[in-house]
């Protein structure tokens, strides 16, 4: 045989050796992400995240995403600030009330189009405009929340209602707080919208009165550390175009988008199941985030409508600290969270 030969074989041989080993070798692993929640959360609030999981979004974008509780947003919002996890689903109001205690926190992605708290009366009630609110007992969760507390004094403030005037009152969670205020132990409840459309679908008429000026400006979605959006900004860019595919399914398709966030909840559900998530996705798709699923910019931070909340804020004394717009939001996310064919969401099929 001769050298040309030899060479030739010899070189097939080691292509096909190279070739079956590339074959062979495992797959690069998903990046890991931790989303941390409080015990206490509200199921809805965490719609996104669930269908992102059950509809494949995360797969498909090569992440790895596991979520574990803890007790209280509080502490959860601390880990998040501490590198202890990575994503904390949130108000903005964490990275505001933090940032003077070094508990420094970003929102990168929002979970709707528009500002999460509102104040609630019933339908009936006399109380027609945020300025009928003076003298008036509202509800919150909880005297200690910061996200209630900050959202709905800013609120107030812009109808020129101050400390004093108002008095807010804790009615707890879920069923509990609805009891506070269907009975008129408090003429109003100032909670996130999510928590209240389950008993708007349940028959429950309510009048509903957004921010006095920040209605078009989010302050309520997805959170975390300078250092993790530093560290993993690809994984939070990916993450992040994952929930925006979630917020476009339920927009072009609700049925779907109640099946995967059933899926993942890891519980047999039924048709009625799946009906009545439809019917709360048909109330609240107007304040999800893709609630003009042609946007580009779905999901993405107003700078310029959190700075306008921390004027409201310092303005109102709320706040005391000067806190920058730039150490609490960043809209670096948005192109990469929106960099795909959003109309491709129609044939979703699962």
């Amino acid at each position: 045989m001769s050298n040309a030969s030899f060479h030739l074989i010899r070189n097939a041989v080691m292509g096909a050796c190279a070739m079956l080993l590339l074959a062979q070798a495992p797959a690069a692993a998903d990046d890991a992400l931790s989303v941390i929640l409080g015990g206490t959360t509200p199921p809805l609030m965490n719609s996104l995240n669930l269908i992102a999981a059950g509809a494949g979004f995360y797969k498909d974008e090569h992440l790895n995403v596991t979520t574990s509780i803890v007790e209280g947003t509080p502490l959860a919002a601390k880990m998040c600030a501490h590198g202890q996890a990575d994503i904390c689903p949130m108000g903005i109001e964490a990275g505001i009330s933090g940032y003077a205690k070094g508990d420094v926190l970003k929102m990168f992605l929002t979970r709707a189009s528009k500002f999460g708290y509102v104040i609630a009366v019933l339908d009936n009630s006399p109380i027609k405009t945020l300025a009928d609110l003076k003298g008036k007992k509202i509800g919150v969760h909880s005297l200690n929340g910061m996200s209630p507390i900050l959202a709905t004094k800013s609120s107030l403030a812009t109808v020129g209602l101050k400390d004093g005037d108002y008095t807010f009152v804790p009615i707890g969670m879920t069923d509990a707080a609805l009891g506070m205020f269907t009975s008129g132990k408090v003429q109003a409840a100032a909670l996130p919208l999510y928590e209240l459309i389950p008993y708007m679908v349940g028959g429950v008429k309510m009048r509903i009165f957004h921010h006095g000026t920040l209605a078009d400006s989010a302050n309520a979605g997805y959170i975390a550390s300078p250092e993790t959006l530093t560290k993993k900004h690809d994984a939070i860019a990916r993450f992040s175009r994952a929930i925006v595919k979630a917020a476009l399914l339920v927009r072009l398709k609700p049925e779907a988008a109640a099946r995967a966030l059933l899926t993942a909840n890891g519980q047999p559900f039924t048709d009625a199941d799946v009906k009545r998530k439809v019917a709360e996705f048909t109330v609240w798709q107007d304040d999800l985030p893709a609630a003009d699923p042609d946007s580009r910019r779905i999901g993405t931070p107003s700078v310029a409508g959190m700075q306008a909340y921390l004027k409201i804020l310092k303005d109102a004394g709320v706040i005391t600290s000067d806190v920058p717009v730039s150490a609490i939001v960043t809209d670096e996310f948005g192109a990469a969270a929106n960099d795909f064919d959003h109309k491709a969401i129609q044939n979703f099929k699962k």
